[in-house]
C-alpha cells in the first residue's frame, strides 16, 4: 500500500538528520547521566539509565518528531495491516542466515587484522564485553529478566519505530525503497559504535527495513528486532556454543563458508520478500 500526501514532505537531508540527533541525543544523555551518577554517588545502575535514555529519546522524541510527517500515526508506524504469519517465518529464517554470516564474518575479520593491531583488537572487545556486562550482567532469575526488558524488549520496540518507522517509511516517500532501506540500515549500524559487528549490524537493520517494507506491519520488524536481542541476552546467562563464542576464532575456510552461506541465505529471503508483493 503506497501512501501520497498532497503536503510536502521534509527533505531526505532532514530526515537524516532527525535520525541522527535522536541517537546522538539518546548516547549524550546517557552518559551525562551516568556521569552525574557517579560523580555525585547516587548509585543509579547504568542499566536503567540506559532503559530511560531509550524511552526518552528513542521512543518518546520519535513520536514528538514524527508530527512533522503530513502522515496518519498509523501510516508512519506501518499499523494498518494485520500481521501476517508468512512473514514472522521469514523473518526467522534470515534472523538464522544473519547469525551464520555474523558467526563467520566476525571471525574473517580477526583473520585480517594485521598482527600489529590484534593488540587494539582485542583491547576493543574487552571493552566492549566490559560496556555489555554493565548493561545486562546479573545473577539470577530477576536480572535475567530485567537484562530481557533492558536489552531486548524496550530496544527493539524504540529503535525499529525510529528505524522502520518514522525514518524509512519517511524516505520511502519520496525515494526508492531500495534507499530508504540502505539509509536507515547504514545509520542503524553505525549509531550502535561497535566496529567489531559494524557489517552484521549493517545487515541486520538493512534485512528488517525489508521486512517492515513488505510485511507492512512495524510489530514483525519489532518481533525479529526482539527474538535476535533476547537469544543474545540469553547466551550470555548460560553460556554461547561453542561456535559462537567470539573467544573462539574459527579456521578461515570455515569463518569464509559461513560469511558466504549466511549472506546468500540473508539475500534469498529478501528476495522472497520483493517476489511476496507480486
Amino acid at each position: 500500500m503506497n501512501y501520497k500526501s498532497i503536503d510536502k514532505f521534509p527533505s531526505n537531508s532532514v530526515i537524516i538528520l532527525l535520525i541522527i540527533g535522536i541517537t546522538l541525543g539518546f548516547n549524550v544523555f546517557g552518559s551525562v547521566i551516568t556521569i552525574i551518577s557517579i560523580n555525585l554517588g547516587i548509585g543509579i545502575e547504568p542499566k536503567l539509565i540506559q532503559a530511560v535514555s531509550q524511552i526518552i529519546f528513542l521512543f518518546g522524541l520519535t513520536i514528538i518528531i514524527s508530527h512533522i510527517i503530513p502522515l496518519r500515526f498509523k501510516q508512519i508506524f506501518r499499523l494498518e495491516e494485520n500481521i501476517r504469519f508468512k512473514y514472522i517465518f521469514y523473518g526467522i529464517i534470515g534472523l538464522f542466515f544473519l547469525n551464520l554470516f555474523n558467526t563467520g564474518f566476525v571471525s574473517l575479520q580477526e583473520h585480517l587484522i594485521p598482527e600489529s593491531l590484534m593488540g587494539i583488537y582485542h583491547e576493543y572487545i574487552e571493552l566492549m564485553d566490559s560496556i555489555y556486562d554493565k548493561m545486562l550482567k546479573g545473577t539470577d532469575v530477576y536480572d535475567f529478566f530485567l537484562a530481557i526488558i533492558i536489552g531486548a524488549i524496550i530496544p527493539s520496540i524504540s529503535e525499529e519505530f525510529l528505524f522502520r518507522g518514522f525514518g524509512q517509511r519517511s524516505l520511502e516517500e519520496n525515494n526508492s525503497i531500495y534507499f530508504s532501506v540502505f539509509t536507515t540500515g547504514t545509520i542503524f549500524g553505525l549509531i550502535h559504535f561497535n566496529l567489531i559487528n559494524l557489517f552484521p549490524l549493517i545487515l541486520i537493520g538493512i534485512f528488517l527495513g525489508f521486512l517492515a517494507h513488505y510485511s507492512k506491519n512495524i510489530l514483525v520488524p519489532v518481533f525479529i528486532h526482539f527474538l535476535n536481542n533476547a537469544v543474545s541476552i540469553l547466551f550470555f546467562y548460560i553460556g554461547e556454543p561453542e561456535i559462537l563464542n567470539d573467544d573462539n576464532t574459527l579456521p578461515l575456510t570455515l569463518s569464509i563458508i559461513l560469511s558466504i552461506v549466511g549472506l546468500l541465505g540473508v539475500l534469498s529471503i529478501i528476495i522472497i520478500l520483493i517476489r511476496s508483493e507480486n
